[in-house]
């Protein structure tokens, strides 16, 4: 997903850590969308959150500030139809799937557990019953705010991988980007999905010559 909003131009950062209570934004700034995703998720979350925030700017564009809970519904199904199409999932999926099925079936389309046994629900291959009984036995499985033995590894940027590649080659450090943009190397780290390591400085050491001496971390 960050991939394939990445290659239609879609600018992709991660939020920052000091803001845990966000799972992701999106907006546009003069014709340039911008996607903020958290990667204190799991992977399987995160790739149907980047989904859902391309379902904002598609769907309410640049002129309309999406808001309420009737935009946010309408991101969440086209999130959920993106991710799981309606003509896939009706040909792999059975009437009345059974909850393993659902934690094997998962793998296919990189989603959530809960996410799959809403769609199934949606798509009329489930009960109201059978769907409640799911979330119900997702949720004592642990299912419900994690996905446990997911395999599915967490996206990251590309772009940003290959943007401070460039930049070293050319003698740039991530620490003169950060002073350019008035950031903390650790914030701009947060901001770059932790591709780069950064220098902080030490705790008032001192080495030769009276400087404090940077001490190097990778900020993940």
């Amino acid at each position: 997903m960050v991939h394939l909003l990445e290659a239609h131009g879609v600018r992709v950062f991660s939020l920052s850590r000091d803001c845990p209570e966000v799972d992701a934004f999106s907006f546009w700034d003069r014709g340039i969308p911008f996607v903020l995703l958290s990667t204190e998720k799991t992977a399987e979350r995160g790739r149907f959150d980047a989904a859902h925030e391309l379902g904002h700017l598609v769907l309410h564009g640049e002129e309309q500030m999406p808001h309420g809970p009737q935009a946010e519904a309408e991101a969440h199904r086209f999130a959920a139809a993106f991710l799981m199409p309606r003509a896939d999932v009706l040909a792999h999926a059975p009437h009345g799937a059974s909850t393993s099925w659902i934690l094997q079936a998962k793998r296919r389309w990189k989603v959530a557990a809960m996410a799959l046994a809403h769609r199934l629900h949606e798509l009329g291959l489930t009960t109201e019953w059978q769907y409640r009984t799911h979330c119900v036995e997702l949720g004592r499985l642990g299912y419900r705010k994690s996905e446990p033995r997911s395999g599915v590894a967490r996206e990251t940027s590309q772009v940003l991988g290959k943007v401070f590649t460039a930049l070293r080659t050319e003698g740039t450090r991530p620490a003169d980007v950060a002073r350019e943009l008035h950031l903390r190397p650790a914030d701009l780290n947060d901001l770059i999905f932790g591709l780069v390591v950064t220098a902080q400085e030490g705790e008032g050491q001192r080495h030769g010559g009276g400087h404090n001496r940077p001490q190097l971390s990778v900020v993940r």
